[in-house]
């Protein structure tokens, strides 16, 4: 029987590693560390103590649809079972930015690919496994709205675009969790909350200098931020939100708001392409 493989999206980043260490003393049998740069993976697994954990190193530019199909295939070619597929990676892009898709990257990566990706990884997934999509505080800060695309380039915003992209995968994974329920795969999500990680260097040195001397200090580590990602793998629950400390539903009026759809259709068309 093939090993349990664990897929961490963003391994190379700061709760991405404290998610793949807690992995590591949890002893799962293989962790793939998705990742963008391959050679920032390949020396995060040199300094990394694996153990008995088999560590591997995989490229996924979430950037990219290409890159994503491209994965899933690698994976489905290899014959592993998936276990858990956290969805750790995220992008909060100062400047508007388009990929070569043509969508604002906040969008793309936080929502589209990442709701990609764990559609087209479903069949790879063992019953009894588990989907985490990593939410954020900031989807309050946004609507639902019909020119979402267009108003994350026109209209950027880097704390709203950046909410709204989370606001849309909180609804998909709302959604994705009522129908993998007859699998028995278990989808939820995890938030944070604001930990001491590079997606909130804000690129002023000022900002960022008053920040490092009065704010970083009293945030979550990465390793506290990791925390809910870990406590979800122990329960087995599905439609629930983890944070710190705590584990409660995600709100089921996403479910019968007017404008779900609207993060549910985008998703259906790239898979159907």
């Amino acid at each position: 029987m093939d090993k349990a493989t664990y897929i961490v999206t963003g391994a190379t980043g700061g709760i991405g590693r404290a998610i793949v260490e807690g992995l590591i003393a949890r002893g799962v049998p293989r962790i793939v560390m998705a990742c963008r740069s391959m050679d920032r993976a390949g020396e995060l697994i040199a300094r990394l103590d694996g153990r008995s954990t088999d560590l591997v190193a995989m490229r996924l530019d979430l950037e990219s649809f290409a890159s994503v199909r491209e994965f899933v295939a690698g994976i489905a070619s290899k014959g592993w079972k998936v276990s858990a597929l956290i969805n750790n990676a995220g992008c909060m892009p100062g400047r508007m930015r388009l990929t070569s898709d043509g969508y604002e990257s906040a969008t793309q990566v936080n929502y589209l690919s990442t709701c990609l990706l764990s559609e087209l990884l479903v069949p790879c997934i063992v019953e009894g496994g588990c989907i985490l999509f990593t939410t954020s505080m900031t989807r309050s800060l946004a609507r639902l709205r019909r020119n979402w695309a267009d108003r994350a380039r026109r209209r950027h915003s880097r704390f709203v675009t950046y909410g709204r992209s989370k606001l849309m995968m909180t609804h998909y994974a709302l959604d994705m969790s009522a129908r993998m329920a007859a699998r028995q795969i278990y989808v939820n999500c995890s938030d944070p909350g604001i930990v001491d990680s590079s997606i909130i260097t804000m690129g002023n040195k000022v900002v960022d200098f008053l920040s490092d001397k009065l704010f970083r200090p009293f945030i979550r580590t990465t390793a506290q931020g990791a925390a809910p990602v870990l406590a979800a793998l122990d329960r087995q629950v599905t439609s629930n939100l983890f944070t710190p400390g705590r584990c409660r539903p995600m709100p089921a009026h996403y479910l019968y708001c007017k404008n779900h759809s609207l993060a549910i259709d985008p998703v259906k068309e790239l898979i159907g392409r």
